[in-house]
């Protein structure tokens, strides 16, 4: 579908711009939750998958629905360190079998995982900029509208 992707009524929520008639009233209301890391993930990628679990949720952005992307976040971090580490023992240009010099690709490899790690870290709220588009209303002294979608989760 093309245009812009919807956002989520609790993120309209958040930063002020719900409006009753634009609502989706049958939209999902996951739980936030710690949920464990997927089996597949080696070792340090479920550690990173358990801390930034327990970060994003505490935070209020962690839910069940949530583990594939993250645990998309992790393995593309553990990806991206190999390749660091590999441009750090090579160095950002290598000589072909031919005696070219090209960059190594180790470096393309690390340069496309920070791109995809900065997406997915974008549509978790974890950079300073995506931070900035979200905003916290005011109580108001009279009841919203929305206050019992806001004090539900508060209440779980």
């Amino acid at each position: 579908m093309p245009g812009r992707k919807p956002l989520p009524t609790q993120l309209k929520l958040v930063k002020g711009t719900a409006r009753s008639h634009r609502l989706n009233p049958d939209e999902p209301q996951p739980v936030v939750a710690t949920p464990d890391p997927p089996e597949h993930l080696d070792e340090a990628a479920a550690a990173k998958f358990t801390e930034m679990a327990a970060l994003l949720a505490r935070h209020g952005v962690m839910t069940e629905l949530d583990v594939g992307a993250l645990a998309r976040y992790v393995v593309i971090w553990r990806r991206w360190l190999e390749a660091e580490a590999e441009v750090k023992r090579r160095g950002p240009v290598v000589k072909t079998v031919g005696g070219n010099i090209i960059q190594n690709p180790f470096l393309a490899v690390a340069n496309k995982c920070l791109a995809q790690m900065g997406q997915i870290e974008s549509e978790f709220g974890m950079t300073p900029s995506s931070r900035t588009r979200v905003r916290m209303a005011e109580p108001s002294k009279t009841r919203d509208p929305f206050e019992d979608y806001l004090n539900r989760g508060s209440s779980a």
